[in-house]
């Protein structure tokens, strides 16, 4: 039996701006908090809402608000995300706060987060993770 989490869009980190193509509703477009130079667009999907971050004319973030309705659910959802972004790579878990998770691809080239208590996930380049960390 499918869920909403199972049709979220797969996106390319690092694919030019022009090339990102999202079939949801735009609902927002702003300068990045941390990153002054980057742009979030925020689009409103089924199941939620994806983050974007463009910098430099490329993607490096992406943020899927995107609860799912149980843990199985969740975790269905993250084993395609993370094996999407991974590319065939591992991730190794560097951190657990208490809130989330912290992840490294094995090439050190990606990071992904999980938040666990707000069910949100995020992939990104660790170019713009030392920027707006």
């Amino acid at each position: 039996m499918g869920c909403l989490t199972d049709e979220l869009p797969l996106l390319d980190l690092l694919c030019a701006a022009e090339e990102v193509r999202v079939l949801g509703e735009p609902e927002a477009s702003g300068r990045h908090e941390k990153a002054p130079d980057a742009v979030v667009d925020t689009y409103v999907i089924d199941g939620g809402r994806l983050l974007l971050t463009l910098w430099r004319g490329r993607l490096h973030e992406v943020i899927y608000q995107t609860p799912a309705e149980s843990w199985e659910e969740a975790s269905r959802r993250n084993d395609r995300l993370f094996a999407h972004y991974g590319q065939g790579g591992g991730w190794t878990e560097i951190l657990d706060n208490g809130f989330g998770k912290t992840y490294r691809r094995a090439d050190q080239r990606r990071y992904a987060l999980w938040s666990y208590m707000m069910d949100v996930t995020t992939f990104g380049t660790m170019d713009f993770h030392q920027v707006k960390w």
